[in-house]
């Protein structure tokens, strides 16, 4: 029987980009960072693979990065929606709504929109991660 989720997982083509935007921005922490081959190639069933995979940790909480050397993966879309069939978004609870979207604005991050209160006292935006995925932030106000 499942338990819980356990983790996200994205296939990136730039390694350290997403590394830094997961840590700097998200303030995420790297926790396993290994390369794999044959084991790899029997779990996705393609001969040759061969892929580094790095865990990014915030509390019980992972985002599992994919760099494939190979086989190649194909571009990420730039121009990819919400409503794009597929996983949509990987959601994160914040404390301080305003002044963390503050913070990732002065870091460069692009978001969606602006912030919405979806419900009473729940505020969401939706913002790009380093390879075009969406990610959520989201806080319940209490007061």
């Amino acid at each position: 029987m499942f338990e819980r989720m356990d983790h996200a997982a994205i296939s990136v083509r730039d390694m350290d980009k997403a590394i830094a935007f997961y840590g700097d921005v998200i303030g995420m922490q790297k926790t396993f960072d290994r390369t794999f081959d044959e084991p790899m190639a029997r779990i996705i069933g393609i001969p040759g693979t061969r892929v580094r995979i790095v865990h990014m940790r915030l509390g019980e909480s992972v985002v599992e990065l994919f760099d494939y050397q190979y086989p190649h993966g194909r571009e990420p879309q730039p121009d990819r929606i919400q409503a794009d069939f597929g996983m949509t978004h990987i959601g994160f609870m914040v404390k301080d709504f305003e002044a963390t979207y503050k913070q990732l604005l002065d870091k460069g991050v692009r978001f969606l929109s602006e912030p919405v209160e979806i419900r009473p006292n729940v505020w969401v935006a939706y913002f790009h991660g380093a390879e075009y995925e969406i990610c959520e932030m989201r806080e319940i106000k209490t007061s």
